[in-house]
């Protein structure tokens, strides 16, 4: 289990290293996000300020898409130089692996939030921190649960010779209950009218996580199959 762990932390290092000195991924996602904010903003704005509804499920709506550019390309690396045989029988559990591109995934998106949700804050006229404990932890468990869904949708999209079409098949359908639930979180915490459902709503998402997680790593050992 610590090998495992170890191994996984090895491979998010290695690869967050490689994407800091490129910065093309990151520079390329921020920059899709950025012009999906102005084009929300110029669209719902000129017609009077932006609902906290609205607003709270474009916040969401744009990391959904942004992470497309993010996690699409996760094992694109092993792809090109055909690694995969090796990481098949390296002698590291296959689930380490694939916690290892869930971190390095969940990373990439974080540095592009952090400089995501204050631009939204701004351009739609209010506040997600109204309950920073909860956003922040809404933030953490949700780019996660993406990044979960993200890593194992580019694995299983990796043989294919249309990678740009496949993974979003896969990818919208499995990441798409995990994306109402944070919307539904994120508008009850911008609108604010009490603490209990969305405590429920979080515990869900929570629970969501951990199925996805256990299940992808689980069978995680297919993907890395020649």
């Amino acid at each position: 289990m610590t090998s495992g762990l170890s191994a996984a932390f090895a491979i998010a290092k290695k690869d967050i290293v490689i994407q800091l000195r490129k910065k093309f991924e990151i520079f390329s996602m921020f920059l899709f996000a950025l012009i999906a904010v102005l084009a929300f903003s110029f669209a719902l704005v000129s017609q009077g300020s932006i609902p906290e509804d609205v607003g709270s499920a474009m916040l969401w709506v744009i990391i959904f898409f942004t992470g497309m550019f993010g996690f699409a390309p996760i094992f694109l690396s092993e792809s090109e130089t055909g690694t995969l045989r090796g990481l098949a029988t390296a002698p590291i559990p296959a689930w380490s692996v694939y916690l290892g591109k869930v971190i390095y995934g969940f990373v990439l998106m974080g540095i592009v939030e952090i400089f995501l949700v204050p631009i939204i804050s701004v351009l739609f006229g209010f506040s997600f921190l109204n309950d920073i404990p909860l956003t922040i932890a809404t933030l953490v468990v949700g780019t996660l649960d993406l990044a979960a869904v993200g890593s194992m949708a580019s694995a299983l999209t990796m043989p294919s010779e249309s990678k740009a079409t496949v993974f979003p098949l896969v990818y919208f359908p499995t990441a798409t209950s995990g994306l109402i639930l944070l919307i539904e979180i994120t508008k009850i915490i911008v609108i604010g009218p009490g603490l209990v459902p969305v405590l429920s709503i979080f515990a869900i998402l929570v629970a969501h996580l951990v199925a996805m997680v256990t299940l992808s790593a689980s069978v995680f050992h297919f993907a890395l199959s020649p």
